[in-house]
C-alpha cells in the first residue's frame, strides 16, 4: 500500500503511516504453519503479529482451547513489517521517522538503509531519515527479532534475576505480563503496536509539560507551561489558556534560547478539578504556538485541570497515615488495580477501555492503579479518567522481580520515565507515581539474597533514577518508591504501620474473616479469585463444562495452587460443589463476599486512607481476581463492591476485631456508617433480628448522624441471637439492605429455598421478578444466561442489581437492559421458559440444601 504526501509549507506536517502493511514471517521454530511461511499477510498498524494472523484466518483465537500453547511459535519467530510511501521533499525542512511504540526488538530500514533500532517496547523513537528517503516511492521496513530470545541472551550475559515465574521477563524492557502471569496467558507479542509517521518540519514542539501549583487558599493557580522544542534560535512560543467557558484566562510568550521555554500563567479564582463525587471536573484548554519570523511552525493543544495533590503521612498511634489529599481535602480511596485489558493490546480499543473505566465509576470507584507489569497508560485512558474524575495511581514499569542496574538498562529506564512523565503531565487525573510493584517485597520475603549476591536488584531505580526524573520534570505529584512500601527500604513492606500494604494472606492461607485482623494505613492490593461469567468460560472450553474436572478450566486458572485455594475458600462457608453450575456460582459468591467483607471492614477503620482491590479487568477469559471479566460482564463481585464502595456505606461489624472467624462469634455488633460525601448523612435505619423462617424476634430504629468524611459507630442492642443457627440480622438503611449471619451458610438451618419467578418486557427492559416464598439470600440474575434466548450475545445484556436478600413474602424486580441501548422486544420474553430462568436465577440457600 502506498501513501502520498501533500504539498506543505514551513508548518510542521505529520504523515500517518498507520493502516495496512505487509507482514512476512522471516524465520523461527519449525512448527510455524506452511501457510504463514510463504505469505505476505495484510497487517493493520497499530497492531501486533497475533492480531494480523487472526484477521487473516491463519491462527484461531489464542484465548480458546489450547490455542495459547499451540501458538507459542509466534513469539519465537522473526517478523518483517513493510509498506510503501510516496514522499516529496520540502525545501528548508527536515524529516524524521517517528514510532510511538515498537514491540520490542526491532531494526528499522528505509529503502534498505538502517535508520534506527528499538530495544524497548515502552519507548517512542525518532530517527532522521532525509538521507534515506528519495523523491517518489519509498519502502519502510521494520524487522522484529523475538523478545523472548533477547531476554534469554541478556540473562545468560548478566546472570539470572529472581522472579515468581520461570520466564526472563525482567531482562527485557517489555510488558512483564506478556510472559504469563497468575491471571494471564503467555503471549510474547511483536509488532508496530503504537502509531508511526513521517514528520517534516522547520521547527516542532516536542512536548508540553503544564505543571500546576495552587496557593494555600486555592484562590490562585500558577500554571507553568514547560514547552520542549526543536526550533531555530529566536523562535517564539505563545501560550494561551482558555477557561471551561471558552474565555481567555491567561496568555504569555517566551523566546527560544535552548530546547525549552517555560511560561507561567496565573488564574485567579480557578475552577477546581475534583475527584468524582467531590465536585466537578472542569478543564482548561492550553494552546501552544511555535513561531519564527512571522510563520507558525507548529501548534498543539492540551487540556488541563487545576488542582493540588499531596499525601498526608502524618504520625499516628500505629505509625504514620497514608492518605491522598486533593485540593486540601482528604480523599478516601475506593479503587481498583488496572491490568492490560487484553494480552493483545490492539484489541483493547479506546471504546472498550472507556467502557471498563465507566464500569469502575458505575461501581462507585474513584481511583485506578495502573499496575507496573503492563504498559504506560494511553492518552485515551487518561482523557476518560480526566473527564470522569477518576484518580490515577501509575506504577513505573517494574513488577515482582529483581532488575539489572547496568548502564544500558538504566539508560532505557531513564528514557522511559522521561517520556512518560512529560507526556502524562497535563492530566489532572494522574495524582501519584509509584516506582514499581512488589520488588521491595520480593527482596524482603522471596529469598532473593542468595541468587543476587552483591548485584543490584532495582533499588537504584526506585530511590535514585526515578525520583531524579520527577524532580526535573514534574515535582508537583507525590512519588511512592514501591508498592507495598513502609517508608524505608529496611522496614518490612507488609507492615500495616506505614504506607500502602498488600493484603494477600487471607486469599493465600486463611479465611476471608482474617481481613479484620488488619488496621493498615492504606491497602494497595487485596483480592479473591472467582470465575468469569458462565458464558465467557463456555466459549473457550471447547465443549467442556466449566469446573474443576475440566482440563481447560484449569488451563484458564493461573493462580498458584488456584483450585486448592478456591476450594479452601469455600469450605468454611458452603458445601463444596463438585462441578458445573453449582461450583461456578459458589466460587463467584464467595469471591463477592470475601472482598466485600475486607473492603467494608477497611472502610470503617479511621486510619485507613483507602483500599484498591485487585483487580478491575481481565486480559483473557479466566478464573481470576477481576470484578469484570474479559467479555465485559460484571461478576457478582462487581455488584458487591458497588455497595461496599458506596460513598455512603452502612455495614454491620464486630465491636472488636478479635477472632471473628471463630464459631463462637463476635462479642458484639455495631452499625458503622461511612460518609465520604460532602454533607451530613442522617439515614433512617431499621434493624431486625429475624429467624430463617422469616419470623421477627426483635427490631429497633435508629437515626444516627454521620458527618462528612467520618465514620459513625452505633452498638446494636438487639444483636445477641437466641439461636445463632436459625437467626440473622437484617438492616435496611435508606433503601439499601445489609445484615449479618451468626454462622456460615453451611452451619445454618434454613428451610429449603422456594421462590416464584416471572419475566416480562416493559418499555424495552426485561423485568425478572423474584418473589421469596422462603428466605432467599444473595439472589442473582445472570443476564448472560438469558441473552441467547433473547437473541443477543451474552455480553450484550446487563442486570441492574445482584446479591439481594429477600424475606418470605418480599419480591424484587431485576431489570435487564441492552448495553447498547437497543430495547428488547416484548415478545422476546416468551423464550424464557422455566428451565432458562432456573439456570439464570440463583441464591445462596441452594448451595446448602
Amino acid at each position: 500500500m502506498t501513501l502520498t504526501t501533500q504539498a506543505t509549507t514551513a508548518t510542521a506536517t505529520r504523515l500517518d503511516l498507520g493502516g495496512e502493511w505487509e507482514l512476512i514471517w522471516a524465520g523461527g521454530p519449525p512448527d510455524a504453519p506452511p501457510a504463514v511461511r510463504g505469505a505476505a499477510v495484510p497487517a493493520e498498524v497499530p497492531g501486533e503479529v497475533h492480531t494480523a494472523l487472526l484477521a487473516a484466518g491463519l491462527i484461531p483465537d489464542p484465548d480458546s482451547g489450547w490455542g495459547e500453547l499451540a501458538q507459542s511459535w509466534v513469539g519465537h519467530s522473526h517478523w518483517v513489517y513493510r509498506r510503501s510511501v510516496h514522499w516529496q521533499p520540502v525545501p528548508g525542512t527536515r524529516t524524521d521517522l517517528v514510532a510511538d511504540g515498537l514491540d520490542t526488538i526491532a531494526d528499522v530500514f528505509v529503502n534498505g538503509r538502517l535508520v534506527g533500532a528499538a530495544r524497548d517496547q515502552h519507548l517512542a523513537y525518532r530517527w532522521p531519515v532525509d538521507e534515506a528517503l528519495r523523491p517518489g516511492d519509498n519502502v519502510v521496513e521494520v524487522r522484529f527479532a523475538p523478545a523472548w530470545e533477547a531476554a534469554r541472551e541478556h540473562e545468560h550475559a548478566h546472570g539470572p534475576l529472581p522472579s515468581p515465574y520461570d520466564e526472563p521477563y525482567a531482562h527485557v524492557r517489555k510488558a512483564a505480563a506478556n510472559f504469563g502471569w497468575d491471571w494471564g496467558p503467555h503471549f510474547v507479542t511483536a509488532g508496530i503496536w503504537r502509531g508511526i509517521r513521517l514528520e517534516s518540519y522547520t521547527g516542532r514542539i516536542e512536548h508540553v509539560r503544564p505543571l500546576v501549583r495552587l496557593d494555600p487558599a486555592h484562590t490562585v493557580a500558577h500554571v507553568t507551561a514547560h514547552v520542549r522544542v526543536d526550533a531555530p534560535a529566536g523562535a517564539r512560543v505563545r501560550a494561551e489558556l482558555t477557561d471551561p467557558a471558552d474565555g481567555t484566562a491567561a496568555a504569555g510568550t517566551g523566546v527560544v534560547t535552548g530546547d525549552e521555554v517555560a511560561i507561567t500563567l496565573f488564574v485567579v479564582n480557578p475552577e477546581l478539578w475534583w475527584p468524582v463525587g467531590l465536585g466537578g471536573q472542569p478543564r482548561y484548554r492550553l494552546r501552544i504556538e511555535l513561531d519564527h519570523g512571522g510563520t507558525t511552525l507548529d501548534t498543539t493543544t492540551v487540556h488541563i485541570g487545576l488542582r493540588s495533590v499531596a499525601v498526608d503521612e502524618s504520625p499516628d498511634a500505629a505509625g504514620t497515615r497514608w492518605t491522598l489529599v486533593v485540593n486540601g481535602r482528604p480523599v478516601k480511596v475506593r479503587g481498583y488495580n488496572w491490568i492490560p485489558d487484553d494480552t493483545l493490546a490492539g484489541r483493547a480499543t479506546p471504546a472498550r477501555v472507556a467502557a471498563r473505566i465507566d464500569q469502575a465509576v458505575a461501581g462507585n470507584a474513584n481511583l485506578l492503579r495502573v499496575w507496573g507489569g503492563g504498559h504506560f497508560a494511553t492518552e485515551e485512558f487518561l482523557d476518560v479518567c480526566d473527564e470522569r474524575g477518576v484518580l490515577v495511581w501509575h506504577d513505573f514499569l517494574f513488577a515482582c522481580a529483581a532488575y539489572c542496574e547496568d548502564d544500558d538498562v538504566t539508560a532505557l529506564v531513564t528514557a522511559e520515565a522521561e517520556q512518560a512523565v512529560a507526556r502524562m503531565s497535563a492530566h489532572p487525573s494522574l495524582v501519584l507515581w509509584c516506582g514499581g510493584n512488589e520488588t521491595v517485597l520480593g527482596r524482603h520475603h522471596w529469598g532473593w539474597a542468595d541468587q543476587l549476591g552483591e548485584r543490584g536488584w532495582g533499588a537504584a531505580y526506585y530511590l535514585d533514577v526515578l525520583p531524579r526524573v520527577l524532580a526535573r520534570l514534574d515535582p508537583t505529584r507525590p512519588y511512592l518508591p514501591n508498592s507495598p512500601w513502609s517508608g524505608t527500604l529496611d522496614r518490612d513492606p507488609l507492615a500495616d504501620t506505614h504506607g500502602p500494604s498488600h493484603l494477600w494472606n487471607p486469599w493465600n492461607a486463611a479465611d476471608y474473616a482474617h481481613y479484620r485482623d488488619h488496621d493498615p494505613a492504606f491497602v494497595a492490593e487485596m483480592g479473591w479469585c472467582g470465575p468469569a461469567a458462565w458464558t465467557t468460560l463456555e466459549r473457550v472450553l471447547d465443549g467442556e463444562t466449566p469446573g474443576p474436572d475440566s482440563p481447560l478450566t484449569r488451563h484458564h486458572l493461573r493462580a498458584i495452587d488456584g483450585l486448592h485455594k478456591l476450594t479452601r475458600g469455600l469450605q468454611p462457608h458452603v458445601p463444596t460443589p463438585a462441578a458445573g453450575p453449582d461450583w461456578h456460582f459458589a466460587t463467584q459468591l464467595v469471591q463477592a463476599r470475601a472482598v466485600a467483607t475486607g473492603v467494608e471492614w477497611l472502610r470503617t477503620r479511621d486510619r485507613c486512607g483507602g483500599v484498591v482491590v485487585w483487580q478491575l479487568n481481565d486480559c483473557w477469559p479466566a478464573i481470576s481476581w477481576s470484578a469484570v471479566d474479559h467479555a465485559g460482564i460484571e461478576k457478582p463481585l462487581w455488584h458487591a463492591l458497588r455497595r461496599a464502595f458506596a460513598p455512603r456505606l452502612a455495614t454491620v461489624q464486630p465491636v472488636r476485631p478479635g477472632p471473628t472467624h471463630d464459631p463462637s462469634g463476635p462479642a458484639g455488633l455495631e452499625l458503622a456508617l461511612v460518609n465520604d460525601g460532602t454533607s451530613d448523612w442522617q439515614p433512617d435505619v431499621l434493624i431486625r433480628r429475624v429467624g430463617l423462617d422469616g419470623r421477627e424476634h426483635a427490631r429497633t430504629r435508629l437515626r444516627p448522624v454521620c458527618a462528612p468524611g467520618s465514620v459513625t459507630r452505633t452498638p446494636i442492642d438487639i444483636a445477641a441471637p437466641t439461636d445463632p443457627r436459625n437467626e440473622l440480622l437484617v438492616v435496611d438503611v435508606d433503601g439499601t439492605r445489609t445484615g449479618w449471619t451468626y454462622r456460615p451458610d453451611r452451619d445454618l438451618a434454613p428451610l429449603r429455598p422456594s421462590r416464584r419467578v416471572a419475566a416480562g418486557v416493559v418499555d424495552g427492559t426485561l423485568h425478572v421478578t423474584v418473589e421469596a416464598v422462603t428466605l432467599l439470600r444473595d439472589v442473582c440474575v445472570f443476564a448472560d444466561r438469558l441473552a441467547e434466548p433473547l437473541g443477543r450475545p451474552p455480553a450484550a445484556l446487563v442486570v441492574d442489581d445482584a446479591l439481594v436478600t429477600l424475606l418470605p413474602g418480599e419480591q424484587h424486580v431485576f431489570r435487564v437492559t441492552s448495553r447498547d441501548g437497543r430495547p428488547l422486544a416484548p415478545a422476546s420474553a416468551a423464550a424464557l421458559d422455566d428451565a432458562v430462568l432456573d439456570a439464570a436465577v440463583r441464591s445462596a440457600g441452594e448451595l446448602t440444601n
